[in-house]
């Protein structure tokens, strides 16, 4: 594959969990304000977070 090819895929990657990052984060200050917050949400936001991370990383060695 191209190497130009291969950076606009991870940047549309990098897109895509950004995207669902701004949306776990939404959920998680949601979830603060619910009489009995649970963790879930909160472990969502990281993983998507750390995904997003690792794409950025790989893209700059791309």
């Amino acid at each position: 594959m191209h190497r130009r090819a291969k950076r606009q895929r991870l940047e549309v990657l990098i897109g895509l969990l950004g995207f669902f990052s701004f949306m776990a984060l939404i959920s998680a200050v949601v979830e603060l304000f619910k009489p009995e917050p649970g963790v879930v949400p909160a472990l969502v936001l990281l993983g998507s977070l750390l995904l997003t991370a690792g794409a950025v990383l790989w893209r700059q060695r791309v």
